[in-house]
């Protein structure tokens, strides 16, 4: 796959990105991050650059768990959906057999 070459901005510090990503999901990245970290050091308190971005990492991770756990309980669900229709295609398939055996002796 292609590399991409990205010039981003995060607190003010350009940064050089090379990624197989697209430039405008880096850059949409870049801008959930910078969000992010504004919120966090925004709030008056004294945080550092780096704590701050600890915490945004904490919270971005947390999030990615969180999707990977509602995917997961999709996928889960799903599978039982699929189970069903396969038992039910099954049960009409019998009926069917049934029907044309009736229609049969007519």
């Amino acid at each position: 796959m292609e590399k991409n070459k990205v010039n981003i901005t995060i607190r003010n510090q350009q940064y050089t990105i090379i990624s197989e990503e697209s430039p405008e999901d880096i850059k949409l990245l870049s801008e959930v991050v910078d969000k992010k970290l504004g919120e966090i050091m925004g709030t008056g308190g004294r945080i550092s650059l780096t704590e701050a971005l600890v915490l945004v990492s904490l919270d971005l991770a947390n999030g990615m768990k969180k999707s990977a756990d509602i995917v997961s309980k999709y996928k889960s669900e799903m599978a039982g959906y699929l189970e069903d229709v396969e038992k039910a295609t099954i049960e009409r398939d019998k009926y069917k057999r049934e029907l044309d055996k009736i229609k049969g002796k007519n």
